[in-house]
């Protein structure tokens, strides 16, 4: 996608896709990713399952899904009188890109640290693929700084 996700914040101590995205929000894009992209998806929809896990408002549904659109992890169409929203990536897509928008910074922040903190992994293969990684990301700039 051409659409580049709006992530500001990463919590180290969350499980999974909470790390980048809050519980509801993250909530919603797993309720999401579940259905057929095609489809689309309603605030109805989410609604109607979260509100049988817990007593939600429609508008804290809606307001959400709002903010996930302008977050880019959404498109949304008009379709008659309702919004359809619609995923721009795919779970494993939205987290292959904030796994290495992070892996980014932190080279652009700690490439020396980060460096050193390789060399203390002890299973080969991880080794060996962050290695791989780091390589790709010192490439991947030093190409930005020559455009």
């Amino acid at each position: 996608m051409d659409a580049e996700i709006d992530l500001n914040t990463f919590r180290p101590d969350r499980p999974g896709i909470r790390k980048v995205l809050g519980d509801l929000e993250a909530e919603i894009m797993e309720l999401i990713w579940a259905r057929p992209a095609h489809e689309g998806t309603m605030v109805r929809d989410i609604f109607e399952v979260l509100y049988e896990r817990r007593r939600i408002a429609y508008t804290t549904v809606m307001s959400t899904m709002t903010r996930l659109a302008k977050k880019k992890l959404l498109r949304v169409e008009k379709r008659d009188q309702a919004y359809v929203y619609y995923p721009n990536y795919t779970q494993q897509e939205f987290i292959s890109h904030f796994v290495g928008r992070i892996l980014e910074d932190l080279f652009v922040s700690f490439s020396g640290e980060m460096l050193a903190g390789i060399h203390t992994i002890q299973d080969p293969q991880a080794a060996q693929q962050a290695r791989q990684l780091y390589e790709e990301i010192a490439r991947r700039r030093r190409q930005e700084e020559t455009e």
